[in-house]
């Protein structure tokens, strides 16, 4: 895929029809992620406190569901390719309101477990896969910048939720809060997912013929298509490792490097690096290949690591690990739609999108617990030394596809044109 061909394409604005639809995803994304993920360590407490379970016990609970709803992931996104990821938006918008509402009246410890982990898989047809894959089916040519747009508004889902939650909490209960977070879902997630779903395709786009050619050169095939999922899911997914492992426990981390208390303000700057960095792809990057921006992305995060292992003033070390690990996170979930779509086309896109999540969940769902148990066992510095090594091997398969399919016809186009005056 010619890199000056892609360039051409990615230049473009937003098609200006998309910008309704990247405004609803926008709203559905922030309420998605928002009670269905960023809420639970706020509403984790006080179920605990009914159940009379351990906070360890439901933290368990939940990353059982994240696993379950990454092996469903591949079935899942093969229905969006097979009925239109819209229709599949709007149907797991009515389910997951009436599972959220059913935690909301949970009797025991084992129907609100049974709950959730069935809302994480149903949360697959509603969360930034579903979305992407909608976009592409909407959008065709345009979906990369689309992406790009949606991520900047759903980031602010963690800003709104962790507050909002905490103050649900604090007033009316978590039962209640489970009931208001199932009511945003019916009113207002599923309305829009509705009206997304009547919205037309992209003029002329009848199958995968024409979103092929659409795409800014033609997507990769055979062994090449064949390698290439396998170094991105590879790059991908030991990535995921990395986030899952730090995302968790970044406060942690800050500490046993005697930050004390300022541990906390370093970590509220990773939030903002995020935004800044996607604000910055959608201003300034348009015209990088994907793989490129994952590349960005990918060197960031051992980065980040690498301050912290340095003789350096800890707190500088982490504002510093917390800027380049928000910008490596931040990156993270614009390319994991975009490069997909780019190597490999629309045709078949959500059943791709799947295949890699479940592959990436696999991997990343016991990161948490082993890098827990690296900082109990050997401490913060030999912990921190692993994960970068982590880091550093999925720079490799990533660094090579990008020679291979980047830089290499850009090479090839500068020597058949030869030298210009």
């Amino acid at each position: 895929m010619p890199s000056d061909q892609y360039a051409v394409s990615a230049a473009r604005q937003v098609e200006p029809r998309l910008l309704p639809v990247i405004l609803a995803l926008g709203a559905t994304q922030v309420i998605g992620y928002g009670t269905l993920y960023y809420a639970f360590a706020i509403l984790v407490p006080a179920v605990a406190r009914e159940f009379a379970a351990s906070t360890t016990t439901l933290y368990a609970v939940f990353s059982v569901g994240l696993l379950a709803g990454g092996l469903a992931a591949p079935q899942l996104g093969a229905w969006m390719d097979r009925h239109g990821a819209p229709r599949i938006m709007a149907a797991g918008s009515l389910v997951t309101a009436m599972l959220v509402a059913g935690l909301a009246a949970a009797p025991s410890l084992p129907v609100f477990a049974a709950l959730v982990i069935a809302i994480e898989v149903v949360g697959v047809a509603v969360l930034y896969d579903a979305a992407f894959a909608t976009l592409a089916f909407l959008g065709r040519a345009g979906a990369r910048r689309a992406i790009t747009h949606l991520t900047l508004i759903a980031g602010f889902a963690s800003t709104l939720f962790w507050p909002l939650t905490g103050w649900a909490v604090e007033a009316v209960g978590w039962r209640a809060t489970y009931g208001i977070f199932a009511a945003l879902h019916l009113l207002v997630a599923l309305p829009l997912h509705g009206w997304i779903a009547t919205r037309p395709r992209h003029p002329g786009a009848d199958g995968p013929a024409e979103a092929t050619r659409l795409q800014a050169g033609a997507p990769l095939t055979g062994r090449a298509a064949r390698e290439a999922f396998w170094s991105v899911a590879a790059s991908f997914a030991l990535t995921g490792v990395l986030t899952a492992a730090l995302t968790v426990h970044l406060v942690p981390v800050l500490q046993a490097l005697e930050l004390g208390a300022a541990a906390y303000l370093v970590a509220m700057l990773m939030g903002p690096a995020q935004v800044l960095i996607r604000l910055v792809d959608a201003l300034f990057w348009r015209g990088l290949h994907p793989l490129t921006v994952a590349l960005v992305s990918a060197a960031a995060l051992p980065a980040a690591i690498l301050v912290l292992v340095l003789p350096v003033d800890p707190v500088a070390a982490g504002a510093a690990f917390a800027v380049l690990f928000g910008l490596g996170a931040g990156l993270s979930s614009i390319v994991r739609g975009s490069v997909p779509l780019a190597l490999f086309g629309a045709a078949g896109y959500g059943a791709r999108l799947g295949q890699l999540a479940a592959i990436r969940t696999m991997l990343g769902a016991g990161a948490p617990f082993l890098f827990a148990a690296g900082l109990e066992a050997f401490g913060a510095t030999t912990a921190l030394v692993a994960a970068l090594l982590v880091g550093l091997a999925a720079l490799l398969p990533l660094g090579l596809l990008h020679r291979r399919v980047v830089e290499g016809p850009r090479m090839a186009g500068a020597a058949t044109t030869g030298p210009t005056e």
